[in-house]
């Protein structure tokens, strides 16, 4: 796998205008979130999120451009692109549109967003098809649901965690580790269930030895892929962005390297003994 050392660059606001372009070369400023298995920033699989490589490989297939890459709270690289500061986020859904950025070519095509929880605790509510209606599950006066305090979701869904924002029985949970934290909480049975990828559970199963959490496709969204792109803020500097991205993209996308990296997060392991202590990285899977 290739892999690069990421500088991390920790700035204010006020501090953005100074990233101006140094020489004469395009500059794209990254702003990354660390929140696995998009960005890794510790542990076995350090460097090896979804999100990471990508930004390694488009480095290696844009040799005349510059690169910064700067590790940010998500809520912050939200105000900075709205404020139009120069920077690319490449971790998002792809929509239809956006006031705030300008998309790229899909890098990704995630697996459906779904319930995760603990697998005794909500067979029940499973259909024919494995799949749990999210409604139903929100209108039980039972069960805790928890969600990063930041995360937005697809219409369809988003629209039932509105209706239930003052159930109080609906936590969020801020930080950038929240995803991982919330399905710790569930395996200590102190929340129920979460919404989410299927690569969060895949990351968790391979850092964490607990396997009772499982994965159910929602009856809302189904078994739709979403698709996912790169963001960059939305003006004349995100537009130059862009179109150098999507070049790199036409070679990173067939890359052995990247395609065998979302080939491994997207693959869900039913072996309990198929851990990264046995030896499983990224940069080997077949």
């Amino acid at each position: 796998m290739k892999c690069s050392f990421f500088s991390f660059f920790f700035f204010s606001l006020a501090s953005l205008p100074s990233l101006a372009q140094t020489d004469e070369r395009f500059t794209i400023h990254w702003a990354i979130n660390p929140s696995p298995p998009f960005h890794i920033v510790d542990g076995a699989l350090k460097g090896q999120g979804i999100c990471d490589v990508l930004i390694d490989e488009l480095k290696q297939y844009m040799p005349d451009v510059n690169h910064t890459v700067s590790q940010l709270p998500h809520s912050r690289i939200r105000m900075h692109s709205e404020q139009k500061e120069n920077l690319c986020f490449p971790c998002m859904i792809k929509r239809e549109s956006s006031p705030v950025w300008i998309y790229s070519n899909i890098t990704v095509v995630h697996p459906p967003l779904g319930i995760i929880g603990d697998r005794k605790r909500l067979a029940p509510f499973a259909d024919e098809q494995a799949r749990i209606s999210l409604a139903k599950l929100a209108a039980d006066k039972t069960l805790r649901f928890g969600r990063p305090a930041a995360r937005a979701y697809p219409p369809v869904l988003q629209t039932i965690v509105d209706e239930n924002s003052e159930n109080p029985l609906f936590f969020k949970l801020s930080g950038q580790t929240a995803t991982v934290r919330i399905l710790e909480q569930i395996v200590m049975n102190r929340l129920d269930y979460t919404l989410e990828y299927p690569t969060i559970l895949r990351y968790y199963r391979l850092s964490q030895s607990s396997r009772d959490l499982q994965y159910y496709p929602t009856t809302e969204l189904g078994n739709n892929p979403v698709p996912g792109a790169i963001g960059c803020t939305k003006s004349d500097w995100g537009e130059r962005a862009i179109t150098l991205i999507n070049k790199g993209l036409e070679n990173v996308l067939v890359d052995e390297d990247y395609v065998n990296q979302q080939a491994f997060w997207k693959r869900l392991d039913e072996n309990p003994g198929t851990l990264v202590k046995d030896g499983e990285q990224p940069n080997n899977t077949p």
